[in-house]
């Protein structure tokens, strides 16, 4: 009995699917690539990526951790729009410098398959938005270097980019161009954000202007200046969107608008 009830159960969703695809009301959400961590033997990202996309309007999928260029053409292939999340510092031969006894914990196979992830994208002209080392990994692939440690190389140290709160948290200010692309997609020229990083921007890539800083003038945001729909923020705005802050929901209906439109000029 349970099993019949099952079944019908099961062919009325198939039923209601079927028609809402064929509905000309019915719109297709666009696929949002997440670039992955690479903790021990797995591919991951947290939760509040996926959940800030998917609150936003766009569909998730995460990109395994890989350096096969045919699986990785074929991915980005698909998509409307990618995301590059953060973590570990990005090694600095990437921008031609030695490393400092202050620079952390380096995953080789993860810079490969972010930076060419991104020249991918580029390549394609889909909408990347890159958070913390997402936005730093952009910088790089374009040409730009970065602090390798705040604390040893930035001598203002007001204010403190590590916080101890949690993500959820808004911890500094972060002032932004009243006339960029920032300040239009979320109404603001301030915003208090959260911050988790030791590493920043230092030389922006060509192509590129720094749009938000610090009080302590160490850059929070970039976007591409040559009509690309590239930009990075250095805060975690995915993890202050799950928490309930619209303001920072608007850089993911910023992307997944853009994803949108990117997906029908196809």
């Amino acid at each position: 009995m349970k099993e019949l009830l099952l079944s019908i159960v099961l062919l009325i969703l198939l039923s209601f699917t079927g028609c809402q695809s064929g509905s000309s009301s019915h719109k297709q959400r666009p696929l949002i690539g997440l670039s992955c961590s690479h903790p021990s033997d797995y591919s991951s990202a947290r939760t509040t990526y996926t959940e800030s996309v998917i609150q936003t309007g766009g569909t998730p999928m995460l990109i395994p951790v890989t350096t096969d260029s045919i699986v990785l053409v074929d991915i980005i292939s698909r998509l409307d729009g990618i995301i590059l999340i953060g973590g570990a510092d990005i090694h600095p031969s990437y921008y031609n410098e030695e490393p400092i006894e202050q620079l952390g914990e380096v995953d080789s196979l993860r810079d490969v398959y972010d930076i060419s992830l991104i020249r991918l994208a580029a390549q394609r002209g889909v909408p990347m938005l890159g958070i913390c080392r997402g936005e730093q990994l952009i910088n790089v692939a374009f040409g730009g270097t970065l602090y390798q440690d705040i604390p040893a190389q930035h001598p203002d140290t007001t204010v403190r980019h590590n916080q101890e709160e949690p993500s959820s948290v808004p911890t500094h200010a972060v002032n932004l161009l009243p006339d960029s692309e920032m300040a239009r997609i979320t109404g603001e020229t301030q915003l208090f954000t959260n911050t988790h990083h030791h590493q920043a921007v230092k030389q922006v890539a060509p192509g590129f202007r720094i749009t938000a800083w610090a009080t302590d003038s160490i850059p929070e945001a970039i976007e591409n200046i040559e009509g690309k729909t590239i930009w990075g923020v250095q805060f975690h705005p995915e993890a202050l969107t799950v928490a309930g802050d619209s303001i920072s929901a608007r850089f993911f209906y910023f992307l997944v608008d853009q994803a949108i439109a990117f997906r029908q000029s196809k």
